[in-house]
């Protein structure tokens, strides 16, 4: 699984670069987290910046599709929801399908609070369809995709 996601995350950073767009990855080492937040708090991968509007921030997910709905962990939702809590910054999973690699799925992070809990096995998840996600092609740029989002996240 940790492959799957290392190969989502190169290819997210390979369609940032050729968007052109500012970008920082954000290291996961446990030590550059506060003591009292460690195992509290989740860093997104990717702090991307908009020009002239400030930055989102992308947490890359190599997820498939379950009867056309992706499966996220509340435990890692909550956590990342503190993140956006704690630095006032919009979250969002960037989800690849590897069977289906030609494009991202946005899904916001607060999409997902308030969703009803399901349980899969002993995991706690919430179900996101598929269709309610932005689906974001890798031909498109970024600046193209975040201004589709921005009017998708108004309901235009």
């Amino acid at each position: 699984m940790k492959a799957k996601g290392e190969e989502a995350e190169a290819s997210f950073r390979a369609w940032l670069n050729q968007s052109g767009v500012a970008f920082l990855y954000v290291e996961q080492s446990p030590m550059n987290v506060p003591d009292r937040l460690r195992g509290r708090i989740k860093r997104p991968d990717y702090l991307v910046g908009i020009p002239h509007a400030g930055m989102m921030a992308f947490d890359v997910k190599a997820k498939s599709l379950y009867d056309e709905q992706m499966l996220f962990e509340v435990g890692e939702v909550d956590k990342l929801a503190c993140f956006e809590a704690f630095f006032h910054m919009t979250v969002n999973f960037a989800c690849l399908d590897l069977e289906d690699p030609d494009h991202f799925y946005w899904v916001p992070l607060r999409a997902l609070i308030g969703c009803p809990i399901e349980r899969r096995g002993k995991v706690r998840v919430f179900a996101f369809p598929a269709s309610h996600a932005l689906k974001v092609e890798m031909t498109e740029r970024f600046l193209e995709a975040y201004g589709r989002f921005s009017l998708k996240s108004l309901g235009i």
